[in-house]
């Protein structure tokens, strides 16, 4: 219901500004265009409308002859009057001469459909009078196909009950010219004035004074047969309100556009106040709504508390702004002017580095955090520059500490594995050797090398007994290869115990 309120409420805008007016051939000599040059004496016209440019010269303006007092049609004189109330219309932007259109049809820019009466009856017909025409197609200016209507212009004849002009007008000037889409608005008193036309330039319009005829205010008569169809050079067009001249300077002069009491500029003032002031005044309250609606919604979200809380939130800092007060990404964008400027003075660029390096840290945000230098010392990567793993001074330190150690440590391991090498080989083989005494160098830990060396030089004195080596000789091969491994296991506990018992580096 709205858009369609809406939709008409538009619509009768446009109407009201003139933006649906029909459009009209142009005036001059190019494409859609027409020009006539007039004088009550003679008159030429040039048509761009048709098929190819046509020039039309000699032509006579025939009108009424004012010297005589039978005011009959004779060349020159005072034009013709036609008055009644217009029913239909039509203009031509250009004309179709497959169809017909020939000769001044070519020059016509616009046809009309008027039932004959005087203004004053013209103007106090409404209901059933209303004389409704339905145009099929109207291709040669002086004879439309009408239809359904109460009026068919086809079937008009000698039996009618009403007289009706079909006139086929041919502008004298460019204001007729454009005035004339004042005839788009059907239904209508109007009072068209003009001359006749006679295209023979010896004759002495004894046609039209045998065909046709006028009263004695020079208003056009209508034969018997109820209609009259003829070309009509219009020289001025009257409406109720408005009058449509040759020249344009009517103080009452029809303007396109225009609005009755408001009048154009009225009518345009009115649009600038009521239509774009009143679009501007919704647009706030709607966006008030809007904004009353979303703190409603928020209220009931967080609740009014939290709301007030972020209403003194506002306030203290709309008051901190007012005090002059600055943020920190503020301080840091003056302080970087500062050292750009004191640069500037000494002479020299300074570089990326140092501006970062120069910035104090004011406040805490991410651009102070990511401007300032690194407090830690001096790092080395490993690898590769690209290399991802930094080790630090403190690393370094004891990376090189445990590699002296092992230095160190190595020279006694060594001599410990082979002193109980030389020791237990009378009683193993030698291939039983080589396989048990490897496991303690794996399982050893280089921080126990110091610690453990004293023990493993005293343990083969104490366990080398010649005594127990004959006896174990005599016994079967499995003994030796047992006790062999109780030896290796004692010392591999022994070891395993002074190296978790020992954390001192």
């Amino acid at each position: 219901m709205r858009r369609g309120l809406v939709a008409l409420s538009l619509f009768a805008l446009m109407v009201l500004a003139g933006c649906l007016s029909p459009t009209t051939a142009g005036w001059g000599v190019g494409d859609g265009e027409v020009k006539v040059e007039f004088t009550t004496d003679s008159a030429s016209a040039t048509s761009s409308l048709g098929d190819e440019k046509e020039t039309f010269d000699e032509l006579l303006p025939v009108g009424c002859n004012a010297e005589t007092d039978s005011k009959a049609l004779d060349k020159g004189g005072e034009p013709i009057t036609f008055t009644g109330y217009m029913a239909a219309s039509h203009f031509y932007t250009s004309h179709d001469e497959l169809y017909g259109a020939s000769d001044l049809d070519l020059a016509v820019t616009a046809s009309v459909a008027i039932k004959s009466m005087s203004m004053k009856d013209a103007a106090i017909v409404d209901g059933e009078q209303i004389p409704r025409v339905q145009v099929k197609n109207w291709i040669l200016p002086l004879y439309p196909n009408t239809g359904a209507g109460n009026v068919d212009l086809d079937e008009i004849d000698t039996d009618s009950d009403s007289r009706w002009f079909v006139l086929g007008l041919i502008p004298t000037s460019e204001n007729i010219l454009y005035g004339m889409q004042a005839l788009g608005e059907w239904h209508q008193p109007v009072q068209i004035e003009g001359y006749l036309v006679d295209t023979n330039s010896t004759s002495s319009a004894g046609y039209f004074s045998n065909w046709h005829e006028v009263n004695e205010n020079c208003e056009m008569g209508i034969g018997q047969n109820n209609i009259e169809s003829v070309y009509l050079m219009v020289t001025s067009i009257k409406f109720q309100d408005s009058v449509v001249t040759s020249s344009g300077d009517s103080s009452d002069e029809w303007v396109l556009g225009d609005v009755p009491y408001l009048g154009r500029g009225g009518f345009i003032t009115f649009f600038l106040i009521f239509g774009i002031g009143g679009a501007v005044v919704m647009f706030m309250f709607s966006k008030i709504a809007v904004s009353k609606g979303a703190a409603h919604s928020m209220e009931i979200l967080v609740g009014k508390k939290a709301m007030a809380a972020v209403s003194r939130v506002k306030t203290d800092m709309k008051r901190a702004k007012a005090e002059g007060m600055t943020t920190s990404k503020q301080r840091n964008a003056e302080a970087r002017k500062d050292a750009s400027t004191e640069a500037k003075k000494e002479g020299k660029k300074p570089t990326k580095r140092d501006t970062a390096d120069s910035v104090d840290l004011v406040g805490f945000d991410m651009d102070s955090a990511l401007q300032s230098g690194s407090s830690e010392p001096t790092t080395s990567e490993f690898g590769s520059k690209g290399s991802s793993v930094v080790a630090t001074s403190e690393a370094q330190s004891i990376a090189s500490q445990s590699s002296s150690n092992s230095r160190k440590a190595a020279p006694q391991k060594s001599t410990t594995i082979a002193s109980s090498a030389n020791v237990s080989a009378p009683a193993t083989r030698s291939s039983v050797t080589s396989n048990t005494e490897p496991a303690p160098s794996k399982r050893s830990h280089f921080s126990s090398a110091v610690s453990g060396s004293s023990t493993h030089r005293e343990e083969p004195k104490k366990k080398v007994v010649k005594k127990r080596a004959t006896k174990k000789a005599q016994q079967p091969k499995a003994e030796p290869w047992q006790g062999k491994n109780e030896e290796s296991s004692n010392t591999f506990e022994e070891e395993e115990e002074e190296d978790f018992s020992d954390f001192s580096m």
